[in-house]
């Protein structure tokens, strides 16, 4: 698929353009998952990139992406939409759509094409495991390790999904590259990263619009931060909970996800309602276990990420990685 995307993308260039692009000779032999150099050949003028493949780009990647623009490095994807795009640029990542749309910018050379009609790849896959209940499957399996050795009918519970669609799930996810089969219903995450990552993203697209949720303010002079200090029947998540984990940033909105009753948790916190408020309940999608400690009222890191990138301001994104990098990241 990879080696298919660079051709394409390098062809369509070519063609919207008057620049010749080459894969560098050193290069011919490698993985392409794992990316490689270009040569681009203007005018009288050459220079060389590396380069790095993925299928789709999204916000849940531009806290990482970000590192491309210091290093003169270039993403080359099948899609993404205008308002990514944007923010690909406001951040100075070289991109190249494989449709030819391209942003590329190397010392006194500038390229920018935006014009090229989207090209769709051939994928007749199913996609269980991102859809809204196959998403509710992967969150477990993302914000609990341990939950992979569950069965499927205590993971189905968790989720609150059959053991028919934990079973889909799991084939897809093996498929996919994102877990090995160990052995009869034994399994193991091999790329946590990138299952993070797509989850981040779909999630945002698919469940989140589906799920109820209402805005409110305090009716009292209070702080956000105030929050942490009441036992919420509820998990705090987006900035406020990236504050009390990082202390990098100082939150202004709160998001609480919750089970029960969104009246009853105003009336306990003395809020009223306000559709730009700062403080959004929106409702829960998972099951607690038994055992969980009830007075943990922070929301596992998968949640917290994708709060934090589905308002991309700079600082949301810095947070985001950093959360990331302290929490997850060395004990992939």
């Amino acid at each position: 698929m990879e080696q298919e995307m660079l051709n394409i993308a390098i062809e369509n260039l070519s063609l919207a353009s008057k620049i010749k692009v080459e894969v560098d000779q050193k290069d011919l032999n490698f993985d392409y998952s794992n990316g490689g150099h270009l040569n681009f050949f203007l005018d009288n003028k050459s220079f060389r990139l590396a380069f790095t493949i993925k299928r789709k780009v999204s916000t849940a990647q531009l806290p990482f992406l970000k590192d491309l623009a210091n290093h003169k490095g270039l993403i080359i994807f099948e899609y993404a939409t205008k308002t990514i795009k944007e923010q690909l640029r406001n951040l100075r990542v070289n991109y190249l759509e494989i449709s030819g749309n391209a942003y590329i910018v190397y010392e006194n050379t500038f390229i920018f094409i935006d014009t090229n009609k989207r090209v769709k790849l051939d994928d007749s896959k199913s996609n269980t495991a991102f859809s809204k209940t196959g998403l509710k499957v992967t969150y477990q399996l993302l914000s609990n390790r341990e939950s992979i050795h569950l069965s499927y009918r205590q993971l189905g519970q968790l989720s609150g999904v059959s053991i028919d669609t934990i079973s889909r799930v799991y084939k897809e996810l093996v498929r996919d590259k994102y877990l090995i089969k160990i052995n009869d219903r034994n399994y193991k995450i091999i790329d946590y990263d990138r299952l993070f990552m797509d989850w981040v993203t779909l999630y945002n697209k698919i469940l989140r619009p589906k799920l109820k949720k209402r805005s409110f303010r305090f009716r009292d002079k209070r702080f956000l931060r105030d929050l942490l200090d009441h036992k919420v029947k509820g998990k705090i998540s987006g900035e406020l909970a990236a504050e009390k984990l990082s202390d990098y940033i100082i939150a202004e909105k709160a998001n609480i996800y919750l089970a029960g009753s969104f009246v009853d948790l105003a009336l306990s916190l003395n809020l009223i309602p306000d559709k730009d408020g700062p403080i959004t309940m929106i409702e829960q999608f998972w099951n607690e276990p038994s055992e969980k400690v009830k007075s943990d009222t922070i929301a596992d890191l998968p949640l917290i990420y994708a709060d934090l990138v589905s308002d991309p301001k700079p600082r949301n994104l810095e947070t985001a990685k950093l959360i990331y990098q302290e929490n997850v990241y060395h004990s992939i």
